[in-house]
């Protein structure tokens, strides 16, 4: 880099130029990047662009190392564009499309050319192309989230099918009501993957964790956490657990969205009955009546015992490959343990007991004491017992209390009869019934053989 003269040349060029090392350190920076960041070159040598830390402060100079951090496929040596926000500048002047061009050498990267392109999110631009493995990515999600993942024999499950079939061909917003873990997110996700939305993003908004402040941000695009993209389906959990005035903002977006064909699609979740969270006023009835034209009741995985076999196959998959193992199924015993567990955290507890098992297995399957404790024990205290017939119970007791009142009274059967509080001809037949006494010898003269 002695050579001075590709510096003069970019620094004829109109456009924002930098130049990063390997270490994503600013080598240089021409006029045109010094007028439109208003940091000059010199500072601009003791920056270090890399993805933003807890405790870093909100300064412009470190707004700046964020927002020209290079993507990984930079670093790698390949091409890439990035669409980067950047806080506090003028509006028609904050989102920055940032070309990475890498340069490598025999030992492997030498430097990154950058080049800063201003892009307004209102302006109407394309959105950058997406990496080549980001598209595979989202190609292999879509396909993975069909009806065919939502098959069943029980008409519960049928009716869910027919339910993301239908939410999928309308543009309607649907809330999807069931326990926690349940799927209602994968059926979320089929709905999207079937819908001409597909190609655009999937987002989901955890209402009960975000702030409301970033869920504004999302949904309305102001604010700090303003977008810089298109989503194709906003998916929010939890809607309850926001703000009544920005419920209402929410009213007024489904509002608007009726009549108008465009913007993203909206789906929503909620664990509990609508009609109970609104009656206990976290709900706005406005609100659950414009999420629920197309309400989906997921099932818990209690009542899905028999999907259990077509659940466990897909699950198992992908706890393999997390564990980098290739597991078979699972043995008798093991299936005998996950069929009598109630599962109450459903489909997830489900696939972190499977994660588990793969990890913890020495074999190619998953046996009974590869799974937690707790459901080895839970099928013990639900193993089927042995039948104990009512009769047998009550001869068994009866013959040990007149066995314990014949001892205390040393063989006596009037003081025994006595004891248990009945006559003494009852306590004689009851002895006789019950084997304790021997056969009257009257009965046994009359019934002897007449040869004798």
């Amino acid at each position: 880099m002695t050579d001075l003269r590709w510096r003069a040349w970019f620094q004829r060029s109109g456009e924002p130029i930098f130049v990063l090392n390997r270490h994503r350190r600013i080598l240089f920076v021409n006029r045109a990047w010094e007028k439109l960041t208003g940091v000059s070159a010199e500072r601009a040598r003791q920056l270090a662009c890399r993805r933003p830390r807890a405790g870093d402060d909100e300064g412009w100079e470190k707004i700046l190392e964020h927002a020209l951090r290079p993507p990984e496929e930079a670093l790698e040596g390949r091409a890439a564009r990035a669409r980067r926000r950047v806080p506090h500048a003028d509006p028609a002047r904050r989102w920055w499309d940032v070309d990475f061009l890498p340069f490598r050498g025999d030992d492997g990267l030498l430097f990154l050319l950058g080049r800063i392109t201003v892009a307004s999110a209102s302006a109407g631009l394309p959105p950058p192309p997406l990496p080549d493995a980001a598209v595979a990515l989202r190609e292999a999600n879509l396909r993975r989230h069909d009806l065919e993942s939502l098959a069943s024999d029980l008409p519960s499950m049928r009716r869910v099918a027919e339910q993301v079939r239908l939410a999928a061909r309308v543009r309607l917003p649907a809330l999807f009501v069931g326990e926690r873990g349940v799927g209602k997110t994968w059926a979320a996700r089929v709905v999207h993957a079937l819908s001409p939305a597909r190609t655009r993003p999937f987002v989901a908004l955890d209402c009960a964790r975000l702030p409301p402040a970033v869920v504004a941000g999302l949904l309305f695009g102001d604010g700090e956490a303003e977008r810089g993209f298109e989503p194709g389906t906003l998916y929010l959990r939890e809607p309850s657990r926001l703000p009544r005035e920005l419920q209402l903002r929410v009213c007024h977006l489904l509002a608007s969205e009726e009549s108008e064909e465009r913007g993203p699609r909206l789906l929503a979740a909620c664990r509990a009955d609508p009609a109970d969270e609104v009656r206990a006023g976290r709900l706005l009835e406005e609100l659950a009546c414009r999420l629920s034209p197309i309400t989906v009741a997921v099932p818990p995985l209690r009542e899905r015992r028999e999907d259990l076999p077509r659940l466990v196959e897909p699950l198992l998959e992908r706890a393999s490959a997390v564990n980098a193992r290739h597991i078979a199924g699972l043995t008798p015993a093991a299936w005998d343990a996950i069929r009598a567990y109630a599962w109450p955290g459903n489909l997830s507890e489900l696939y972190r007991v499977l994660v588990s098992g793969t990890a913890r297995t020495d074999g190619e399957t998953i046996d009974a004491a590869d799974l937690p404790l707790y459901l080895r024990l839970e099928r013990r205290a639900t193993a089927p017992e042995r039948s104990l017939p009512l009769k047998t119970l009550l001869e068994e007791a009866e013959r040990r209390l007149i066995a314990l009142a014949l001892r205390k009274s040393a063989g006596n059967k009037s003081r025994a009869a006595d004891l248990l509080s009945v006559w003494r001809p009852l306590l004689l037949r009851r002895m006789e019934a019950l084997g304790l006494a021997e056969p009257n010898p009257k009965s046994k003269r009359r019934t002897a053989d007449p040869e004798a």
